[in-house]
């Protein structure tokens, strides 16, 4: 399952959130083991549920997000439009960072979000666990996509 509960950021447990310096130094060390580099890396802010790294590997330039709540990770080829990130899968680092943490692939953060609404208050379809506070901004952003709530920029 991957709509656990927090997976938005939002009133997520206390004692649930992923190592930040711990995913810098993975992934340091991943890219330069490949003769990759790495352009950026940018962190969880108020607005963002999740770290983001864009990175040059084998003649491509390729986002890693991992989120800020759980040990969930995804590769995409774009998020230059935040609701409409470029999902992709990627073997060769997938393996690489599979020890660390749970790859997920497009199949499954592309998988539409079934919300439904009766007087006010939504349910979504989608096997889940979200607390109040994140179906109250899934009913706000209206995100379209699984992998909308799991790497979201909601402010």
């Amino acid at each position: 399952m991957i709509l656990r509960n927090g997976v938005s950021g939002f009133n997520r447990p206390n004692d649930l959130s992923v190592d930040g310096v711990f995913f810098k130094k993975i992934c340091y060390s991943i890219i330069n083991n490949h003769g990759g580099k790495i352009i950026s890396f940018n962190e969880p802010e108020i607005a963002c549920n999740y770290y983001q790294v864009k990175i040059a590997i084998f003649g491509d330039d390729l986002y890693i997000l991992l989120n800020s709540t759980y040990p969930f990770l995804a590769f995409a080829s774009s998020v230059e439009d935040i609701s409409a990130i470029q999902f992709v899968i990627h073997d060769k680092l997938s393996t690489e960072f599979t020890p660390y943490y749970n790859i997920l692939l497009p199949d499954e953060l592309n998988e539409v979000l079934v919300i439904n609404e009766h007087r006010g208050r939504i349910a979504i379809e989608n096997e889940n666990e979200l607390n109040d506070a994140e179906l109250y901004n899934v009913k706000h952003w209206k995100p379209r996509r699984v992998g909308d709530v799991v790497f979201n920029f909601w402010d």
